[in-house]
């Protein structure tokens, strides 16, 4: 049983690539995006990206796999992307069309709302309070249900699910399909490879950030890319593709967290996160402003309604 257990913690920690539903498709000739979203693509060979408008749509090479790509749309508007390879003459161009996002004025649905009230919540209960990574002691991982967990991923689910929101079975990640609707929905997990599985297999993910969603976060220094998970509670869009971002997160420094940091949805060289300046620091007192680690960027967020 023992045996048993440590098979399915280890399953629960694997990188994305373990649970995606499949390989990335070749490089297309055009796409449709709707602004914020992005699709990864086998690029075919290796080389430098130039976009006719960078404010409409731009190409970020995977820092882990770099055979692959992700086409990223920004705004409203037509881009071409063009590909010169570094070691040959292969040349690519993919057309992009960035449709409008009719639903980036909709109100917080009162559910998502309530989520991020209890995180806020947990935050100030807490008051630094460190926690174990054990079901003895730390209430997120008795809730997701085993010992020794990284439970970040555990504690966005917690407030997700006390609040009422649709969960999907953990086990359901690689199987899941794109939802019809916008409405409020997300998955009972604690590992951030497969919480990012699931919501892009919901074709729930996207660049701009929204109140309720999780943010992921990888790392330069890390072999898969996904390092940490949190759930964003306000945002404030600073114009030109800048936010800023308040989150609360679980299991950083062994407590939770709460962090306000600077966010550039278009910049595409995994340096997307800056410290908010003084003048702008209007959370409440214990609010992180520096943003985790300088290896760290936000590699997406997951779209728990829109």
């Amino acid at each position: 049983m023992k045996r048993l257990i440590a098979v399915l913690l280890l399953l629960c920690l694997l990188p994305l690539g373990a649970f995606a539903a499949k390989e990335p498709d070749k490089l297309p000739k055009k796409i449709t995006l709707t602004e914020g979203g992005f699709l990864l693509f086998d690029q075919g060979f290796r080389g430098v990206w130039q976009s006719s408008d960078p404010t409409v749509a731009g190409a970020e090479i995977d820092v882990h796999e770099p055979k692959y790509v992700r086409i990223v749309a920004f705004q409203e508007g037509e881009a071409t992307l063009k590909l010169t390879g570094t070691k040959s003459n292969k040349t690519a161009e993919v057309q992009v069309t960035v449709l409008k996002d009719e639903t980036a004025q909709d109100p917080v649905p009162e559910s998502i709302q309530a989520a991020i009230d209890i995180a806020l919540d947990e935050w100030k209960t807490l008051n630094g309070e460190k926690l174990p990574k054990t079901i003895q002691g730390n209430k997120y991982v008795k809730w997701w249900g085993g010992d020794n967990i990284g439970w970040c991923g555990a504690f966005a689910s917690y407030c997700l699910d006390m609040a009422g929101i649709p969960m999907e079975p953990e086990e359901s990640a690689p199987k899941l399909k794109p939802l019809e609707s916008g409405e409020p929905h997300s998955i009972r997990a604690a590992g951030v490879p497969r919480l990012s599985t699931a919501f892009t297999n919901m074709g729930r993910v996207t660049r701009i950030p929204r109140p309720g969603y999780l943010v992921i976060y990888g790392s330069v220094k890390d072999t898969y890319g996904f390092k940490h998970v949190g759930l964003v509670t306000q945002v404030k869009d600073l114009g030109d593709g800048l936010y800023q971002v308040y989150t609360v997160e679980g299991n950083m420094g062994s407590t939770v967290r709460r962090y306000s940091f600077l966010y550039d949805a278009r910049n595409m060289e995994h340096q997307n996160t800056m410290e908010v300046p003084e003048e702008m620091r209007d959370a409440e007192e214990g609010t992180d402003y520096v943003p985790h680690q300088d290896s760290w960027y936000v590699t997406e967020y997951c779209m728990t309604w829109y």
